[in-house]
């Protein structure tokens, strides 16, 4: 039985990464916290500009560093179409980040929204929860997924 510190593959996960991109302070602190409580095992790395997250990911690359397992991405950052740059940098076909999971974040359930970030390459699109209740359950389906279901390429 997998009890979610290794992949099926035999991986461990302990301290794998999760990159936040997000702008708004309150909404990175609430996921700090809840993820701390849900998947205690990752390290999060939190970019508010779109140049952060480019700068976190280049380090853990030139450092020869794991890359993060999944990034959680806010569409509306602050404005969606700096969402879904970052989206299409992220997953442009000569980015060495491509296959790196991504998860958008956003408050819209227009359906134009969610259908241009799948567009875009986005593994999964969340409505925020309204809750801290909701986002714990939101980040222990996360962990029942990415930390024992699926394993991602290293």
């Amino acid at each position: 039985m997998n009890d979610g510190t290794k992949a099926p593959s035999g991986r461990t996960h302990r301290g794998a990464k999760i990159l936040l991109i997000d702008d708004s302070p309150d909404h990175c602190s609430l996921i700090q916290t809840v993820l701390k409580e849900s998947i205690p095992d990752a390290h999060l790395l939190i970019a508010s500009t779109r140049e952060q997250a480019v700068n976190q990911l280049k380090s853990c690359k030139e450092a020869k560093e794991s890359l993060p397992r999944l990034i959680l991405l806010d569409l509306y950052f602050p404005l969606r179409d700096d969402g879904w740059q970052v989206l299409q940098l992220l997953k442009e076909s000569s980015s060495p980040y491509r296959l790196i999971p991504v998860t958008v974040l956003s408050y819209s359930n227009q359906a134009e929204d969610i259908q241009t970030s799948y567009d875009l390459g986005a593994t999964s699109y969340i409505v925020k929860p309204g809750s801290f209740q909701q986002w714990l359950a939101y980040f222990q389906a996360l962990r029942q997924y990415w930390w024992q279901t699926v394993s991602l390429p290293i």
